[in-house]
């Protein structure tokens, strides 16, 4: 039987399978609390969005 694996092996192939997918982590971004959750909805649709072939979105701000 393998041994468990620690959470840092979890973890290390997590990143590999998003990074396989061509997905990248965003960080350094501060919201307040209320407004994680519409930000993580929001990310989900530009994902999707992307996966049918909308391609990139046009830049905000």
């Amino acid at each position: 039987m393998a041994a468990a694996k620690s959470t840092a092996q979890r973890q290390r192939e997590f990143l590999e399978r998003k990074l396989r997918l061509g997905e990248t982590a965003v960080r350094g971004i501060f919201a307040h609390p209320d407004d994680h959750a519409p930000i993580k909805a929001y990310a989900g649709k530009l994902r999707r969005k992307r996966q049918k072939g909308g391609g990139t979105p046009p830049a905000s701000g």
